[in-house]
């Protein structure tokens, strides 16, 4: 529930991330959200111009706030250890995602970010640009780093990828987790002990595809 002190613009934006979340773009109502906002809909015209124009500001605010909140590098200097970065990198990510003070796992503003993973929007598309790939490429150079070399975009990107889907699948399939292995839930209590197990994993895994870089080909051979 926003604030009684908050301005008509910061309601807005607050109940809209909930209501989009829960609804979708296409259920959820300026009606709907004005209600809730305590505005009128005159107001969400006047901030906004439009539905598509409120359903863009609020990813951007949701994304915004999260990456700021919890930046990919953690505060780490940018020469740091690149293996301490990759840590960094990936508890970012599990904060991000889950903690009460990120994106809440899949509730509120959480399912909306679910939402556009499986079934992006235009909207989307500023943010895979201001956001997304951005990081994407910093986990690349992080990879790199961590190799001494480069095994090529048939292996590097899908390390990439791998790490990323794993942070994502705890997100997105907490309630199947809970089901299958309660103590490996991504609940807040959780959060260091997995992002540090999916580091080491991933360590593991980037370092065997290091190996099978350096080894000779069959042809070579």
């Amino acid at each position: 529930m926003p604030s009684y002190n908050a301005s008509a613009k910061e309601r807005i934006l607050d109940v809209a991330g909930e209501i989009f979340g829960e609804k979708g773009f296409k259920n959820a109502t300026i009606r709907v959200i004005a209600r809730a906002a305590r505005v009128n809909i005159a107001a969400i015209n006047y901030h906004f111009r439009d539905k598509e124009s409120l359903y863009g500001a609020v990813l951007e605010e949701v994304f915004s706030q999260g990456f700021s909140r919890f930046p990919a590098n953690m505060d780490l200097a940018p020469d740091a250890d690149p293996q301490q970065r990759l840590r960094a990198f990936i508890r970012a990510m599990f904060y991000r995602l889950q903690s009460c003070e990120g994106w809440g796992g899949i509730a509120g503003r959480g399912r909306l970010i679910a939402r556009e993973l499986v079934d992006p929007s235009p909207a989307f598309e500023a943010i895979l640009d201001r956001y997304i790939k951005p990081h994407r490429d910093l986990l690349l150079t992080i990879i790199l780093d961590i190799m001494g070399t480069d095994p090529g975009p048939r292996k590097l990107m899908p390390c990439v990828l791998s790490i990323i889907g794993q942070c994502v699948y705890y997100a997105m399939a907490s309630p199947v987790i809970r089901r299958i292995s309660i103590d490996n839930a991504p609940t807040e209590e959780n959060l260091d002990r997995l992002a540090e197990f999916v580091w080491l994993f991933s360590l593991g895994g980037i370092a065997k595809i290091k190996e099978e870089t350096h080894l000779p080909s069959k042809e070579a051979v």
